[in-house]
């Protein structure tokens, strides 16, 4: 279970690179929402797996209202690893019945397409709601808390 979750949160990072263009973690993109280090570590502990799952559902929904449909989007889930393995070009290629380089066309233009602000507006709406469910469980699990930095 543990390895299985290690593996959805790198391909989730793998798919928020795509997104930002840069390395952008999970948890540096909590920082940059102004998540304390005690946030991120509740955070890893208790939403990390939820947040994979909003972040895929954010930006997939993105790319459905695309011309091409989700064609392009299976394509990169597929080569990240976002529903299991990661997939080669050439196995994506045979699901598809296109060829290797057909696949890494269309990766790349699946990458571009995830770079589209209303992406980044996505992910980070998402990741704010449940940072805010996170805070809204720690003080109700400790009323007494002081709320600074929160």
């Amino acid at each position: 279970m543990a390895a299985n979750l290690r593996q959805r949160v790198t391909a989730v990072n793998g798919l928020l690179a795509a997104v930002y263009g840069e390395d952008a973690r999970l948890s540096v993109l909590l920082e940059r929402l102004g998540a304390s280090a005690e946030e991120i570590g509740h955070f890893r502990e208790h939403a990390v797996a939820e947040a994979c799952d909003r972040v895929v559902d954010a930006v997939s929904t993105c790319f459905q209202g695309l011309r091409t449909g989700s064609r392009d989007f299976l394509v990169l889930s597929r080569r990240l690893g976002l529903d299991g393995d990661v997939a080669t070009l050439q196995e994506v290629g045979d699901e598809l019945g296109v060829t290797r380089e057909r696949v890494r066309q269309l990766e790349e233009r699946a990458r571009l397409k995830c770079r589209a602000l209303r992406n980044r507006d996505a992910v980070e709406a998402c990741l704010l709601e449940i940072l805010a469910l996170t805070r809204r469980r720690s003080l109700s699990r400790n009323p007494s808390a002081p709320d600074e930095g929160l």
